[in-house]
């Protein structure tokens, strides 16, 4: 159809353009949050968020259709396509009329409306993944916070890695681009929370004994490298450059 829906970009908000288009029997040409979506000559509706609209779909997800579906919105919704809200409504169109004919559609991998959300939750997958090895933390102040730049919205899948491998500490996550933070105040016994952060945010500078620290691992790293063996492009294979910047070791040579 030549309409394009807008919402507040929720997870509850897309669930309710999930439900207007299947109850509608509406195919939008897209789905867009209000602040990206893109300019048109189309119609465009507002789709309100609607609690009871979100959770009847959330609800369908896993008893309709199975809790593999149900993976692949979550994750899917996480990616930082501009189009991922569009994919993920044309997989949903796709997986609850062939699910009521018997079909298992998170298992028809080569569909067109299947493929593309398989590849969202891989590529999801894939960032958290490295982001678990990638991330350097530095001590402010009794927190161990660090800053991450990814492509998607990794966080969520952050929480439980970081929070089991150092649970006696306070824990700060910042991802830049979405001005989010994940906290963890492990030391008071609280729980991890993913926040929004308004205003200007900027690490302050190292103490004396985290600067010290911080020198004496960028000796380390230098004295274990064979020069004879360095290969720059498999470096890159295995560490993007994209994650340098906040590479402790590695920020120097960008």
């Amino acid at each position: 159809m030549d309409l394009l829906y807008e919402y507040d970009g929720s997870f509850a908000g897309f669930l309710c353009c999930v439900f207007e288009a299947i109850s509608r029997k509406e195919a939008p040409l897209g789905v867009y949050p209000s602040e990206t979506r893109p300019a048109t000559l189309f119609e465009v509706r507002r789709v309100e968020t609607d609690p009871a609209r979100a959770g009847r779909v959330w609800r369908s997800l896993r008893p309709r259709l199975s809790s593999r579906a149900e993976e692949l919105v979550c994750y899917g919704f996480l990616h930082g396509s501009p189009e991922k809200e569009t994919a993920l409504l044309r997989f949903l169109q796709f997986a609850y009329p062939a699910a009521a004919q018997g079909l298992s559609p998170c298992r028809m991998l080569g569909h067109e409306a299947v493929a593309p959300v398989l590849r969202m939750e891989r590529q999801v997958w894939h960032e958290a993944h490295q982001l678990t090895g990638f991330i350097r933390f530095a001590q402010y102040d009794g927190i161990l916070a660090a800053r991450i730049s990814p492509k998607h919205d990794v966080l969520p899948l952050l929480r439980g890695h970081f929070c089991d491998r150092y649970p006696d500490e306070n824990l700060l996550i910042v991802d830049e681009p979405r001005r989010a933070a994940l906290w963890y105040p492990g030391r008071q016994g609280g729980k991890a929370r993913l926040l929004e952060m308004t205003g200007e945010f900027a690490f302050p500078e190292p103490d004396p004994e985290e600067a010290a620290f911080q020198s004496m691992w960028k000796t380390f790293y230098r004295a274990i490298s064979i020069k004879a063996r360095e290969n720059p492009r498999c470096r890159q294979n295995l560490c993007p450059k994209r994650y340098w910047e906040n590479m402790l070791e590695l920020r120097d040579e960008l």
